[in-house]
Formats: C-alpha cells, sequence, structure tokens
C-alpha cells in the first residue's frame, strides 16, 4: 500500500506527483486505472474484481487517474467528473451491493489536481470478514490478488482463506481468555483492587492476522496523548503503553493497556458502592456506550480502522446487586445478588454501521447482565429497541 491513511488525510499534489517521479510501480498493494470504471456491465464487473481483489488478499491502494506503461506510471492524467458527491456515491453503492459479505473500512479520496480534474484514491484494508465475492447479474466469482495482477481463487485457495479467518477468531478469544486469567490473578504492572472489575476489550483483527505495530514513539508526541490523558500517569512497558491512576497513596482504580499489536484492554473498578454493595442501575450501559468512540479515536490515530471485536466483562460481581430507582416497586421484586461471580459477554462486531448505533449494537451485553440479577432484559430500552436512559 502506497497511501496509508495519514497519507490521505494530508495528501498533497506533490506526494501525487512522487509516484511518477519516483516510478513507483504496480504491485499486490497498488493498482493504476487512468480511466474510471463507466455504466456498463463489464466496466462494473471489473472495478468489482479489483476491489475485492485487495480486500481478499494484503489491502492496498486503487488509483484511477494514472496512466501507466508496463505498470510504471508515466503521467498523472487525472479524471473529469462533472458531480463529485454523486460519482463517490456511485462507487460506494456499487461495493455495497455487489460485493459480500460487505467489505469495512474503504476510504475513497478525491483529489483535485491544478489541471481541474481528479485523482480518485481508494484505500482498501485487508479484510478479515474474508472471503469476499463479486455478486453482480449471473456473475459470482472471488478474487485476490498476487505480485502481478488480480486472479481468480480457486477452491483450495477458499478453503484456507476460510480456515484461516475461523483461526483468527479462535486465538482472538484465547487471548482474552488468558488476559481475565492474569487480571484474576493479580499478574499486573499495577495492583488493583478485589472489587468488581469492568472490563473492554477491543481487539482488531489486524493484531492476530499481520505484523502490524503501533508507533509508540508517535504517541508520546500526539495532542491525543494530552488531550485524553493529561492528568493520568503514562508509562511505557514490554506491551506498549500503559496509562493509570495509581500513586504512592492508592492502587490503580483505573487503568489501560494499550498493546503494540493495536488491542485496547481498559479495566475500570469504579462504577460500584462497595458499602452498599451495590451498581447503579445505569453506569454500566452507559460507561461504554460514551467510552468506546474515545479508545476507537485512539485506534485511530495508530491507523487502525474497524472493523474491530468488542469484549465486556465484569469481575468479581458476587454479592453485589444493580441499585435500582425509587420509583421501581414492581423490578424491585425481582433484583437480586448476583450469584455468578464472574460474567463473560460474548463479543460483538464494532463496523461502521454499529458505530452508528452503540446502545443497539451493545444491547446483547447488558441483557445477560440484567438476567444475572433476576430481570427479563434491560429496562433501558424501549419497545422499537431504542435506549432510553430512564432517570
Amino acid at each position: 500500500m502506497y497511501f496509508s491513511l495519514n497519507d490521505i488525510k494530508n495528501l498533497t499534489e506533490e506526494r501525487i506527483n512522487d509516484l511518477m517521479n519516483n516510478q513507483i510501480p504496480e504491485s499486490k498493494t497498488l493498482d493504476y486505472k487512468e480511466q474510471l470504471p463507466d455504466y456498463s456491465y463489464e466496466h462494473k464487473k471489473e472495478f468489482l474484481a479489483d476491489v475485492s481483489s485487495f480486500s481478499n488478499a494484503d489491502g492496498g491502494n486503487l488509483i484511477f487517474g494514472v496512466k501507466e506503461d508496463k505498470g510504471i506510471p508515466v503521467e498523472i492524467t487525472g479524471v473529469e467528473v462533472e458531480d463529485l458527491d454523486k460519482e463517490k456515491q456511485r462507487f460506494e453503492n456499487l461495493i455495497r451491493d455487489c460485493i459480500e459479505p460487505r467489505i469495512q473500512g474503504i476510504i475513497i479520496t478525491p483529489f483535485k489536481l491544478q489541471n481541474g480534474k481528479y485523482i480518485f484514491i481508494f484505500y482498501i484494508p485487508k479484510s478479515f470478514n474474508s472471503p469476499h465475492v463479486v455478486k453482480i447479474n449471473t456473475h459470482w466469482r472471488f478474487y485476490s490478488r498476487n505480485s502481478a495482477e488480480k486472479y481468480s481463487l480457486e477452491v483450495s485457495e477458499l478453503r484456507s482463506i476460510i480456515t484461516l479467518s475461523s483461526s483468527i477468531r479462535e486465538r482472538i478469544r484465547d487471548f482474552r481468555l488468558e488476559r481475565i486469567s492474569q487480571i484474576k490473578n493479580r499478574d499486573l504492572p499495577v495492583i488493583i483492587s478485589d472489587d468488581p472489575k469492568f472490563i473492554y476489550h477491543l481487539i482488531p483483527l489486524s493484531s492476530f492476522a499481520t505484523d502490524f505495530s503501533i508507533d509508540l514513539a508517535k504517541f508520546e508526541h500526539s495532542n491525543i496523548k494530552a488531550q485524553l490523558f493529561y492528568d493520568l500517569i503514562k508509562i511505557y512497558n514490554y506491551e506498549g503503553i500503559l496509562i493509570h491512576n495509581a500513586d504512592k497513596e492508592r492502587n490503580a482504580s483505573w487503568y489501560a493497556q494499550v498493546f503494540r499489536n493495536g488491542i485496547i484492554e481498559v479495566c475500570n473498578n469504579q462504577l460500584h458502592n462497595s458499602q452498599d454493595k451495590t451498581i447503579e442501575r445505569d453506569i454500566f450501559e452507559s460507561e461504554p456506550i460514551e467510552k468506546i468512540p474515545r479508545w476507537i479515536s485512539v485506534l485511530n490515530f495508530f491507523d487502525i480502522q474497524l472493523p474491530i471485536i468488542f469484549f465486556y466483562s465484569i469481575l468479581d460481581i458476587h454479592g453485589y446487586k444493580i441499585k435500582l430507582n425509587e420509583y421501581e416497586t414492581m423490578r424491585k421484586r425481582q433484583n437480586r445478588s448476583f450469584l455468578t461471580n464472574d460474567l463473560l459477554m460474548a463479543e460483538v462486531l464494532i463496523d461502521d454501521n454499529a458505530i452508528n448505533n452503540l446502545p443497539l449494537t451493545f444491547k446483547p451485553l447488558f441483557d445477560p447482565i440484567w438476567n444475572a440479577a433476576g430481570h427479563p432484559q434491560s429496562p433501558n430500552y424501549n419497545d422499537k429497541g431504542e435506549w432510553k436512559i430512564k432517570n
């Protein structure tokens, strides 16, 4: 891939001209096209094959508006576009409607050149929900890429991709269980209490499928370090970056470990009242709904895009109750102390659609917590599934 997400955010015509000046050749992760695809069936099919092939392989850039000769760019021509938004929407709709399952994280960037024409750069991430198939009219085919070009996948290659996808998910689940065990055994670089702990794990699928590593030095000199963590202790360690609120007088009641492969683990044991052994009725729902976008912004800072796997765990909760509102008389009759000490909720995939409605995405996580306390479901959703916190 030639243009990273940061490159695209700070794109200049000089940077585009470097493609030609430095004779950057086409490769497994880079493909040039002189013209945008038109509305014909053949052009649509070719475009979809290109996009899906990147996603099924290692990701890459598909760039329109570059004339090439034997894979070497010879001229930055640009393409003429009358309605930029309409053209961009056309590509988004085509990808959404004709590639299954849906590819997450594609970014389409038109850039206006001095000659008045446009370069279209498609940032296509490697997918971890592959293989993706092109389905248009009677055409139904899987594509991938090698160092030379795209090609149709054979059955044996499809099986390998599917097996790899299953293996990645298994490794992700194993990582979560291993970390929970370490937290339970206090095998951590900070001291935490025995009180109830609310744990988030945000796991990019790329963490177990590539050799990606975050740039720790980039974090050290960033605005995000000051904006989000200005009053917290920040330590670089073997795993990556540890952020916590411990000091000489107290143990850590909150910490976050940002692993060098992009995984984020957050532990919060401030969401309870140890004196009356209760948890406020809304806080274990509002906390992830409000805070997860913040952590996704940290992932984006390190050039990590959706989708990600999200795990929500509550540890050492035995004997605690959900503290209900005074007027909830009928619900109080159902309310009971948690009999299970640790609640490990199932994984949730956070993609472009899920991030726009986190309350609905997280409902399958919240209902089991309420079930464990004697309730049929979370009372914070109406009949339409909309999250409505009641004060």
